[in-house]
């Protein structure tokens, strides 16, 4: 209280003034100033609610094509090893052909020399024999002093 026993909050005229003015500038303030801040704040949200959307979006694209990416690589490579693994066989199987070829083919080379020293050794012993026979017959001859056998 005052100190005229009025009371400072009491309802007179300027209550009604500042009433009428309230509603009156509440609208204008809404459409000249809290709409257009509002508006503002929401674009502003949606702009980074929606970045942020798209570049979890993005993310997630991302992550999708790496993990295709990484999958490829991995059968890539498997696929390479099992090419690798089968060159192998067959380089070994090709290796194994040839030695068995020059195995052959110097078993093969072998026996025709063995043959043709068999050959050799044989004619030499019938020549080594004819040869032998015939300086028997010149030691005869000699010795005897006549023909003997086939010498003359």
């Amino acid at each position: 209280m005052a100190e005229g026993g009025t009371s400072i909050l009491s309802p007179d005229g300027s209550l009604l003034f500042v009433l009428v003015l309230f509603l009156v500038l509440v609208p204008i303030l809404n459409r000249i100033l809290f709409k257009p801040i509002t508006r503002v704040l929401d674009e502003r949200e949606q702009l980074t609610v929606g970045s942020s959307d798209d570049a979890r979006a993005i993310l997630n694209s991302i992550d999708h094509r790496l993990a295709e990416y990484e999958e490829g690589i991995r059968v890539a490579r498997s696929e390479g090893y099992e090419i690798v693994a089968q060159r192998r066989i067959a380089a070994g199987a090709e290796r194994d052909a040839r030695l068995d070829a020059a195995r052959a083919e110097a078993d093969a080379k072998i026996a025709g020399a063995r043959a043709q020293l068999a050959s050799d050794a044989s004619d030499a012993r019938i020549r080594l024999e004819s040869d032998a026979r015939e300086i028997a017959n010149r030691i005869s001859s000699t010795l005897l002093g006549r023909p003997v056998g086939g010498a003359q």
